[in-house]
């Protein structure tokens, strides 16, 4: 394959965009309820989990679980998935 000048700038401006990317897939805004310092706990099977460590008012949510719809930023909420695993964390 011939390297033209065409080719080498665009592979160049290629490269240029890729040494700008982050590692950090994001870098959220605020996280009033301190989701981030629980998801380590993401994968492990919910009868595992010590609830002790959640801070007062988080909600564990299984599939059959009701919950309200009323947004609470400083509320934690782990959602456990079918097979008892935690699926993921959030605020609300």
């Amino acid at each position: 394959m011939e390297l033209t000048m065409r080719n080498f700038t665009i592979i160049s401006a290629l490269l240029v965009l890729a040494g700008c990317q982050s590692s950090v897939p994001f870098e959220p805004v605020s996280d009033p309820c301190n989701s981030l310092q629980h998801l380590s706990t993401v994968g492990t099977k919910a009868e595992e989990l010590d609830r002790t460590s959640f801070p007062s008012g988080t909600r564990f949510i299984t599939p059959d679980t009701a919950v309200t719809r009323d947004y609470r930023p400083d509320r934690l909420n782990v959602h456990i998935n079918e097979k008892g695993r935690v699926e993921r964390i959030d605020c609300g």
